[in-house]
């Protein structure tokens, strides 16, 4: 979920998000943000016989949204590793990265900052939507193609999680790179797993979290307006609706200590997308906050 900004900035709005959290949220302003829609329950991942995941990422903390259902899964016996392609620091004092907490750690596929460059006109901050057709001049897209087939291979996975190829969460395109590449793998062959599950937010999730909660940060600091210029940019109405839910609530300890090993400034980011998540017990917040939600793509859906 990384959004990287100037120091000044980035004191103004962690600022802003620390007054905003200054009380103890009611459960009424917690459910502002909760889902209202339901889904059918996921019940593939219960019939997997080859229980290895991969979780592939461009920055390790893109996988918050996804974090509960992976702890369940390690819960249950599956192996799953997280590559991305960017690591934030550890928070003071750790030793271990906080995927370690839901699945066996993580692993940066290449040099921090090479999937990125070589294009001269790339000047804008990292995080602005760029079309698509871009893609392939801002983007090192064989490094990473090479880089990633032989390994998922090798690894041979039965399922790959990834963030949505469409907008990546909220438009960086970072995001919708990885995805889109990794969907192109799929469709391709040139990877074989049996599903890809893609974390999505519910429209009413999307509509106060990242339409009206971040864009209320944004605007108030003056950056500019991700999720609005990427819908744009990319042609879409928002992130594609869910196909499954999962209960995340046996794994609700399991969730927030993850969330919470990140360092402070990590941390910052994450609160823009998971309201209030430092400041309630839990059990509480994962009473409001139960289920994750994803796109799941499968050899007869794929292609998009």
């Amino acid at each position: 979920m990384t959004m990287m900004a100037s120091p000044t900035k980035y004191l103004f709005v962690a600022t802003w998000l620390l007054a905003g959290c200054a009380s103890t949220p009611t459960l009424d302003e917690l459910r502002h943000y909760a889902a209202t829609e339901s889904y059918p329950y996921d019940t593939y991942l219960d019939t997997v016989s080859v229980k290895r995941a991969l979780v592939i990422v461009a920055h390790d903390d893109d996988d918050c949204a996804m974090s509960g259902t992976l702890h369940g899964l390690t819960r249950k016996g599956w192996e799953i590793e997280q590559w991305n392609f960017q690591t934030t620091p550890l928070a003071e004092g750790a030793t271990e990265h906080p995927s370690t907490l839901i699945c066996k750690g993580c692993s940066t596929i290449l040099p921090e900052g090479t999937f990125r460059g070589g294009d001269p006109g790339d000047t804008l901050p990292s995080y602005l939507p760029i079309p698509k057709e871009r893609f392939a001049a801002v983007f090192n897209t064989g490094m990473v193609r090479d880089a990633l087939v032989p390994r998922i291979n090798a690894f041979a996975p039965s399922v790959i999680f990834t963030l949505d190829n469409e907008i990546g969460a909220y438009g960086n395109p970072d995001h919708v790179f990885i995805s889109q590449l990794v969907l192109d793998l799929f469709n391709s062959g040139a990877i074989h797993v049996q599903r890809i599950y893609q974390p999505v937010y519910t429209d009413h999730m999307e509509r106060t979290i990242i339409g009206e909660r971040l864009s209320a940060i944004l605007k108030e600091y003056d950056f500019p307006d991700t999720y609005a210029i990427a819908r744009q940019v990319y042609g879409v109405d928002g992130m594609p609706a869910p196909d499954v839910q999962v209960d995340i609530r046996p794994d609700s300890l399991g969730k927030m200590a993850y969330l919470m090993a990140y360092s402070e400034k990590a941390r910052s980011s994450l609160r823009k997308f998971i309201p209030y998540f430092e400041e309630v017990p839990a059990g509480t917040y994962f009473s409001v906050f139960d289920r994750e939600f994803f796109r799941v793509i499968a050899p007869d859906t794929a292609g998009n």
